[in-house]
C-alpha cells in the first residue's frame, strides 16, 4: 500500500506530510480515560442469535481443472452440528458460483445485526496461493469476501467478533514432517480506555486449514483433518474455554493426531498444521 492509499483506509491515524520530505517528530495522542473498565470479553448475549454462514463446495466446472471434494458433505454436517450446539442459527450454501458467494456476502454485509453476539463463516472448497479460493465456476479472493463485512461496509458488525474457518488448500508443497522426542527425556537442560474508532480489521478470526503454499488433506470418507478437529473440539469443549485455547487444541489435534496414508509414495506420511491469524481484541466463549 502506498502513500495515496493509505490516506483512503479508516482506522489509520499519521500525522500529513509529504512521504519524501525529511522525517519529524509526532505527538501521540492519548486516548480517552474513565472510571470503568473496558469489558475484556466479547457479549454474547443468551437472548440473542450467533450468526453462521456454511459454504460447501463440493462440485467444479470443468473449465476450472478442479476435482471433486468428495469427503466435503461429512465435514459440513459436523460443522453444522458443532455450530448448532453453540446456539448458531445457520445459513447452509452448496455448490456457488464466484458470482453466488459474492452475493451471499453482500446479502450478509446489509442484513442488521443489531441482534447477533457473532458472525461465523465456513468455507469449504478448493484453494491456491494468496488467498484464492474456488466458486464452482472460477477463483476469488478471500480478501474481497472477508472485507465486505467489515465496519466500513458492515457497520452492523462493529465491534463483534466475526470468525472464518477456512477449509482449501493454499499451494502444492507437502509437509514431511520430523521425529520429534520426548522433551522429558532430555532432563532439565534441555485497562481503563474509552476510544471512538477502532481498526477496520479489528475483531476478526481467520482460521486457515494449513499454512501458506501448503496443501490440505482431506479423507474422502471421513472428511478434512482440519474441519473434523475443529467440528469435534467445538461439541466438546465449546463452552468450556477460550477460543484461543479451543484453536490451540485444533491445532494440536491436526498436527499430532493425523498423517497421510495413500498408495502415493511421494505423499504418503504426510502432516499438516493450520494457521490461526487472530485479530481479536477481546476473549470469546460460547455457551450452551
Amino acid at each position: 500500500m502506498d502513500y495515496a492509499d493509505a490516506q483512503r483506509v479508516e482506522g489509520i491515524f499519521f500525522n500529513e506530510r509529504v512521504p519524501d520530505s525529511q522525517p519529524q517528530d509526532v505527538e501521540m495522542k492519548s486516548v480517552e480515560k474513565n472510571n470503568e473498565s473496558v469489558n475484556t470479553r466479547y457479549d454474547m448475549d443468551r437472548n440473542k442469535e450467533n450468526l453462521a454462514l456454511i459454504i460447501n463446495n463440493e462440485s467444479f466446472d470443468e473449465s476450472t481443472g478442479m476435482s471433486y471434494r468428495q469427503g466435503s458433505d461429512r465435514d459440513a454436517s459436523a460443522i453444522k452440528k458443532a455450530l448448532k450446539s453453540l446456539h448458531f442459527k445457520g445459513i447452509d450454501r452448496k455448490n456457488l458460483s464466484v458470482k453466488a458467494m459474492t452475493q451471499i456476502f453482500t446479502d450478509i454485509s446489509t442484513m442488521d445485526h443489531t441482534k447477533h453476539n457473532c458472525f461465523v463463516c465456513v468455507i469449504l472448497t478448493h484453494g491456491e496461493d494468496d488467498n484464492q479460493i474456488f466458486g464452482t465456476d472460477g477463483k476469488v479472493s478471500l480478501d474481497t469476501l472477508v472485507e465486505m463485512l467489515l465496519p466500513d461496509r458492515c457497520p452492523s458488525l462493529i465491534g463483534k467478533p466475526k470468525l472464518f474457518f477456512i477449509q482449501a488448500c493454499r499451494g502444492t508443497k507437502l509437509d514431511r514432517g520430523v521425529i520429534m522426542h520426548d522433551a522429558a527425556a532430555f532432563g532439565d537442560e534441555y485497562q481503563n480506555v474509552t476510544s471512538h474508532k477502532v481498526p477496520v480489521w479489528a475483531d476478526v478470526l481467520l482460521a486457515y486449514s494449513t499454512i501458506p503454499g501448503f496443501y490440505s488433506w482431506r479423507s474422502s470418507t471421513n472428511g478434512s483433518w482440519f474441519i473434523q478437529s475443529l467440528a469435534n473440539i467445538l461439541e466438546r469443549d465449546g463452552d468450556k474455554l477460550e477460543l484461543q485455547q479451543l484453536m490451540l487444541s485444533v491445532n494440536r489435534s491436526v498436527a499430532y493426531e493425523y498423517e497421510s496414508n495413500t498408495s502415493y509414495s511421494f505423499m504418503n506420511k504426510m502432516k499438516q498444521v493450520p494457521s490461526i491469524v487472530s485479530m481479536l481484541t477481546k476473549e470469546l466463549y460460547f455457551y450452551k
